[in-house]
């Protein structure tokens, strides 16, 4: 037998075996379903071919190149149902019926053909060859199933010639469309040759079938990152990743996703859901971010560190993207604990100097801001006559008048100096605004009871122009001083008064 016949066949052979070698890669996605049939189709369609020149035994051959035209139609049909799940088009149920229907039909004329002929033109014999029945005569029923078939074709390539030229338009891709165009055009001049010229011992549809079929394996799998990953065996490594991953496609679809991150988010994953919907769900219940400077803390918020790996595509300008996700949540927390005990009096939870020393720079900047310094009376005296318990009492109260002026006004800042000091930054305030103020804190610190009474000298200054805050604060404290002077009364009157209660308490 020709040697050239065996080249070609064992190159046609082994393009139709290996889909089969890896049918798991069909599993990927549900859109590749009906490909895993394709293949296994044209895989029996090619081995019929070849033992159909290595077998003589007539009770084989006869009814194995007639079970021959029905695997043909199952091929062509389930081609045509493959493209419109692959380009997830709804697939009409009489549709299948029709083709099911059909092929049961081929399957009982291709059995029962030795007594009808609707198939081939030859009955069968024990002295019965395979070229005998190769060159037979066709019969009425052998035009119908090559019709539908190369319609079913036709169908099939209007489909993945749509598919790829839209993608040409979108993203400039090549590739795809120009190798479709190729091997198009190759099956029009085989199919020319074995017509008009010269007739090949395969049957050249056999062939371009397999050819086509595995260049769109092919660029489903330059195109695909999922089988890309589990082509190159890395979905064992994705499977183990103690991250939580996203795997983005060029369109920006997700199209897998680790367990870990669906579960941790409760999200359901559907096929082709946008990134930006992903995420949007994400965003719910988490801060997602590259980069924690400047980060705010949320308590009621999941912490989730995003990292983005590129997976390049080949033959191709875009990328896939691989998206880890690491949950940071109980670090951001004790970043946020160490910020807040860093810049924070813990006694009274106002800001401490350190936080002050923190915005001066920015200050610096800030045309008009008042900064008040509070000097309270008695604090060594509460200490002194009840214990630190009632200085530390003393405090928290004032504290907490300023904290409830803050909450009111964002543009009011308090700060506890140290000691018996606080200082209030007013930005934006006119000298009236900074007397209501002064006269809100009086009246919240005002009581009926001495212990319970809060009395403090004040000293304000606003900033004028070219001044730094360091000048601000020490005109603010040169006038609290000299209002500190003029309460040197007071101060003795509340000191005879805790000698009464303190006596009175022993």
């Amino acid at each position: 037998m020709n040697v050239y016949f065996w080249i070609v066949y064992i190159i046609i052979g082994i393009l139709s075996f290996l889909p089969i070698v890896r049918i798991d890669l069909f599993s990927v996605s549900k859109k590749y379903t009906y490909f895993k049939y394709l293949s296994i189709s044209l895989f029996i369609w090619a081995a019929i071919t070849g033992l159909t020149h290595v077998i003589e035994d007539s009770y084989i051959l006869y009814p194995m190149l007639l079970v021959k035209y029905p695997v043909i139609f199952f091929a062509t049909g389930v081609t045509v149902v493959a493209f419109m799940r692959y380009l997830d088009m709804k697939i009409p149920k009489f549709l299948i019926g029709a083709l099911w229907l059909f092929l049961f039909i081929e399957i009982g004329i291709a059995s029962t053909n030795h007594w009808h002929q609707l198939f081939l033109d030859i009955t069968f014999s024990e002295d019965i060859t395979a070229q005998m029945i190769l060159t037979a005569s066709t019969g009425t029923f052998f035009l119908i199933h090559t019709v539908i078939c190369y319609l079913l074709l036709l169908i099939s390539l209007i489909l993945i010639i749509f598919k790829m030229y839209s993608s040409l338009k979108k993203y400039k891709d090549t590739f795809p469309f120009v190798l479709i165009i190729i091997v198009m055009i190759i099956g029009i001049i085989l199919n020319f040759i074995h017509v008009f010229i010269e007739q090949f011992t395969i049957d050249p549809t056999l062939i371009i079938y397999v050819v086509f079929s595995s260049v769109i394996y092919f660029i489903f799998y330059i195109r695909d990152v999922r089988l890309i990953l589990k082509m190159n065996n890395n979905q064992f490594v994705l499977q183990n990743l103690r991250e939580m991953y996203l795997i983005v496609n060029h369109h920006d679809e997700v199209v897998a996703a680790s367990k870990s991150l669906l579960n941790k988010f409760n999200i359901k994953l559907n096929e082709g859901i946008p990134m930006d919907d992903f995420m949007m769900i994400i965003h719910e219940k988490a801060i997602v971010y590259s980069d924690s400077k400047g980060l705010e803390y949320d308590s009621d918020k999941m912490y989730i560190h995003m990292q983005t790996k590129n997976i390049n595509l080949p033959f191709f300008k875009y990328q896939a993207h691989m998206i880890l996700f690491y949950d940071e949540t109980q670090i951001q927390k004790y970043i946020h604990d160490m910020e807040y005990l860093m810049n924070h009096d813990l006694m009274t939870q106002l800001y401490n100097r350190n936080y002050l020393e923190s915005i001066r720079s920015k200050h610096e900047n800030i045309e008009n801001y008042t900064c008040i310094l509070f000097d309270l009376d008695g604090l060594k005296l509460f200490n002194d006559y009840f214990g630190h318990h009632a200085g530390d009492d003393l405090l928290k109260r004032f504290a907490s008048v300023l904290n409830k002026l803050s909450e009111e006004d964002q543009n009011i800042l308090p700060i506890r100096m140290g000691g018996d000091e606080f200082l209030i930054i007013a930005t934006n305030k006119s000298e009236k605004d900074i007397l209501n103020i002064l006269n809100m804190i009086q009246e919240e610190t005002k009581d009926e009871d001495p212990l319970k009474q809060i009395g403090f000298s004040y000293g304000y200054h606003a900033k004028e122009a070219g001044e730094k805050m360091s000048q601000v604060l020490s005109k603010a404290d040169i006038n609290m001083y000299q209002m500190k002077v003029t309460r040197e009364v007071a101060k003795n009157k509340l000191e005879e008064t805790l000698k009464k209660k303190a006596r009175y308490k022993e």
